[in-house]
């Protein structure tokens, strides 16, 4: 009995010991499982492709020079490089009114200004070596497949290579720039992941978060309550989830092409691949379900609601960029400042590039908006006395069908311009010594005189600074529908709207006819129920002392 007593006991130990072995390999199991699942998630396209690139005997060799993995590439993928050249990633520009317009020709912003004088900007160009006008445009052995397709996340490319990787080890003030291994990245190509997108398109105006509000490395593993979409808790999406791709044509908005066609669910969807994107191909017109909502899906876009803040991530954005101010130098030397900005310090000041102010969880502004921005160029006629110059203004207005009201980054710069012509000015930024670069020699007549001749515009010699304005759509970081913008945020006193004037906006707007009808009305109403009321009092009255009557007269008898 003792023995049996015994053998039960080291069965029930056996058994603990089991049972706390396989809890502690499960909880080690859902640990790594929860570590990797970002990493099984980003490489879901991965395990979806027909061809594994490490296989392939073109990749099988050591590059030295990028271009050629780029010939190696197109052994198979034989039009590719032809479909790039024609797209906006390629040109940087897009024919608007006959005229070539984009960061690549004509056109400027007021962050850097223009792309022409600014190598560093070919960091982000989809092709090698496009320093200057003796860049070929039509060779296809220039297109730089492995900026968009890599999947080690070790390419990098270079400003002073004009956008070639490194191809040495390279010492950049503190950091160390590693020499890419270019088999390594040339076999390991796939569909592009969100790293991809977002080493540009996070990164443009000189930094994380810099240009656009609703757009920085947060989104490359996003928590839901910053965006539904592509929070890996839940939907995952992928950028081309929304921004289908055909023949290497991306679907966005660009200088001469529409962000949306129209506003109905599953319309022009095949149209649409490469083209257009829109909330309402996926979402319809009236997706809420509650008609006072619906209502306002023909006057606002779904943004307006749904991303209630501009950066509400962990980074900031850039609000405004003062040019004026640059060149100063101290002992002889640049130098810069850092401030805190919504808790989080950024630079203040930089003798390159001038005063700054930042921002975290920005309230948007709010203007008409039908898909198109109207883009000036560099030989746009400016009226000084209408500063702020609108640089890219939104179009449509209230009586516009297609119009919706948008949020927008606006963008506040001061930067230089032509006071004989007035026309804004191009600088010089980057470059030697005697190039005139302005982030180089801190010599304004210099570097406008330079940039002026990159960017083939007249300068009289004669400049100044004038203020403007930049558009940038605000249309990522969607916020959960619990979070959606209140209704009292637009229909108060203290409207989010305050500038959208050409209607009438009920609780911000006070007209004294509409306000004298209302009263008319709410009092009318008033006195029309209180005069039924003593209508229908003084009809009881008289029903009562009639049949009080009739019961005397009964009694009577």
């Amino acid at each position: 009995m003792q023995a049996n007593r015994e053998v039960g006991f080291a069965m029930k130990g056996k058994t603990i010991t089991i049972t706390i072995t396989i809890l502690l390999l499960s909880w080690i199991n859902a640990v790594l499982a929860t570590g990797s699942e970002k990493t099984q998630q980003q490489d879901l396209s991965r395990a979806n492709m027909t061809a594994d690139h490490s296989k392939f005997e073109q990749l099988d060799q050591e590059f030295d020079y990028a271009p050629d993995v780029t010939e190696a590439c197109l052994e198979c993928h034989t039009e590719a490089a032809k479909q790039v050249h024609k797209t906006f990633h390629w040109k940087w520009a897009a024919k608007v009114d006959g005229k070539m317009v984009g960061k690549g020709k004509n056109g400027f912003n007021n962050y850097c200004v223009a792309a022409r004088g600014n190598e560093s900007c070919t960091q982000c160009h989809t092709g090698y070596g496009w320093r200057n006008d003796d860049f070929d445009q039509e060779a296809e052995e220039n297109v730089d497949c492995l900026v968009c397709h890599d999947g080690t996340g070790t390419y990098k490319k270079s400003a002073a290579m004009s956008g070639h990787p490194y191809y040495e080890d390279t010492k950049l003030g503190d950091f160390l720039q590693p020499a890419v291994d270019l088999r390594a990245v040339a076999q390991s190509v796939g569909a592009p992941k969100r790293e991809n997108c977002l080493a540009c398109h996070a990164n443009g105006g000189g930094g994380n978060g810099v240009k656009h509000g609703d757009t920085d490395m947060s989104l490359v593993d996003p928590v839901h309550s910053l965006d539904v979409h592509m929070s890996p808790e839940k939907l995952n999406f992928s950028c081309q989830t929304c921004h289908k791709t055909s023949g290497h044509e991306i679907a966005g908005r660009y200088n001469g092409k529409k962000a949306f066609i129209d506003h109905k669910k599953d319309m022009g969807r095949i149209e649409r691949d490469g083209k257009n994107v829109s909330c309402e191909s996926c979402h319809g017109e009236k997706p809420h379900e509650i008609r006072e909502i619906d209502n306002h899906t023909s006057k606002v876009a779904c943004t307006s609601c749904h991303i209630p803040e501009m950066a509400r991530g962990p980074y900031l954005t850039k609000l405004t960029w003062d040019w004026s101010t640059a060149t100063k130098l101290k002992n002889g030397k640049p130098y810069s400042e850092e401030k805190l900005f919504d808790g989080v310090e950024a630079h203040s000041y930089m003798s390159k590039k001038g005063t700054f102010t930042w921002g975290r969880n920005v309230t948007p502004e709010y203007r008409w908006y039908k898909g198109e921005l109207k883009q000036k160029t560099l030989q746009t006629v400016i009226n000084p006395d209408s500063a702020p110059i609108d640089i890219n203004p939104p179009t449509g207005d209230y009586n516009d069908p297609d119009a919706r009201i948008w949020p927008f980054k606006v963008h506040r710069g001061k930067q230089p311009y032509d006071t004989e012509f007035n026309r804004i000015l191009p600088i010089k930024l980057y470059g030697k010594k005697g190039t005139g670069a302005l982030w180089t020699e801190y010599d304004w007549a210099k570097a406008l005189a330079a940039g002026a001749k990159l960017n083939e515009v007249e300068f009289s010699g004669q400049f100044d600074f004038i203020e403007t304005n930049g558009f940038w759509p605000i249309k990522h970081m969607v916020a959960p529908a619990e979070d959606a913008v209140d209704c009292n945020a637009c229909h108060s006193r203290d409207s989010r709207l305050t500038g959208l004037n050409d209607f009438y906006l009920i609780g911000r707007d006070s007209n004294f006819w509409v306000e004298l009808f209302g009263l008319l009305a709410v009092v009318g109403g008033l006195l029309g129920i209180m005069g039924h009321g003593a209508l229908r009092y003084i009809t009881a009255l008289r029903r009562k002392k009639l049949q009080a009557k009739q019961v005397q007269g009964g009694d009577h008898e």
